[in-house]
């Protein structure tokens, strides 16, 4: 039975508990700041903006400026598990994944805009927007604005089962506003604790598995929802194992999700989910030479639940920038041999 006034009470509570949280994570940031800055005065000037090595600018689409393989966090619609890594210190980055079939299947567009923040080495911030606009392409709905605000957070483990496992916790929540289209939202408002477990598996490079628990605590809203075919509108418990193999510039993914309301909700519903998919690091040509980083994906998601088998298809373009690549120009260093002195 779902409780809309204890709903409330914790999400007092949340608000009261992120300031506290985010005000302990930037005292730890400045002390962990002057330590590596001591241990390692290099790696201490580039963090704060000097030039790289002119030899660190030649980097691919596939591989980040340490020359390792690039990999992909939580991809809304493509890849839905939460992985336990965090941004990096200091990195704030911004996420633009709008959903061009909308084009084709709808009178509106959706257009998610988000945000993540690595507070410190083992905390992250993340907030997400999203919204919808009329393309007037077929005939729309006079709709334009918001459709549901999202707020996060996570907490990785720097201990905790290393070095075999990465782990994390943390908390997404989910909010509908305004009076957005009946089928872009369920009406509902979610509350997200999980853990997250992940480890490398060394007998294949570039192959990771991943394992997520989670619960998720619904109230109604006052946005009014549409409800789908095998869309849960109770209480549930979800368990998703899932894998993720990094092959330079591309990205295969498999997750499956197993979820049921009998624990924690009403009723005695069983869901299950198989997501294969694949996501392409674009290559600078195809983008323009565009600052930050483009990706293309597409999936297939499979349902068996209470309301039959339902299998459907997916894909994105995501677009990601972080504050540094958008008001810093890089300048590359002079050789120490071109300097002339002038007399």
């Amino acid at each position: 039975m779902i409780r809309p006034l204890s709903f409330r009470s914790f999400r007092i509570c949340l608000w009261r508990t992120l300031p506290l949280l985010a005000a302990t994570a930037l005292a730890g940031t400045s002390d962990s700041a002057r330590t590596e800055a001591a241990a390692n005065p290099s790696a201490a000037s580039l963090d704060a903006g000097s030039p790289a090595p002119a030899g660190a600018a030649a980097t691919s689409n596939a591989k980040n400026g340490n020359g390792e393989q690039r990999t992909i966090t939580r991809f809304p619609g493509l890849f839905e598990i939460d992985l336990p890594k965090t941004e990096k210190r200091g990195q704030i980055r911004f996420v633009f994944h709008p959903s061009f079939r909308d084009l084709i299947n709808r009178g509106y567009i959706r257009v998610p805009l988000g945000m993540r923040w690595g507070v410190n080495d083992h905390v992250e911030v993340n907030s997400d927007v999203d919204t919808h606009f009329d393309h007037g392409l077929k005939k729309g709905y006079g709709s334009n604005g918001l459709t549901a605000l999202h707020f996060g957070g996570k907490y990785a483990c720097l201990h905790w089962l290393k070095p075999t496992w990465d782990t994390s916790i943390g908390l997404n929540t989910s909010f509908p506003v305004s009076r957005p289209p009946l089928d872009l939202t369920d009406g509902l408002n979610h509350i997200s604790p999980y853990i997250a477990f992940g480890r490398k598996i060394d007998d294949i490079k570039g192959l990771s598995g991943y394992i997520n628990l989670s619960a998720d605590f619904v109230s109604h809203s006052s946005t009014p929802g549409g409800h789908g075919r095998n869309q849960m509108r109770s209480n549930s418990v979800q368990f998703a194992p899932g894998i993720l193999y990094d092959w330079h510039a591309w990205h295969f993914t498999l997750e499956t999700h197993c979820a049921t309301t009998r624990v924690l909700g009403s009723g005695c519903h069983d869901y299950f989910t198989v997501r294969p998919g694949v996501v392409w690091d674009l290559p600078k040509k195809l983008v323009f030479n565009s600052k930050g980083r483009w990706m293309a994906g597409f999936n297939i998601t499979a349902v068996w639940g209470p309301d039959g088998h339902t299998i459907d298809t997916g894909e994105r373009l995501r677009a990601e920038v972080s504050l540094t690549q958008l008001f810093y120009r890089y300048r590359q260093p002079k050789p120490a041999g071109d300097s002339k002195s002038s007399n």
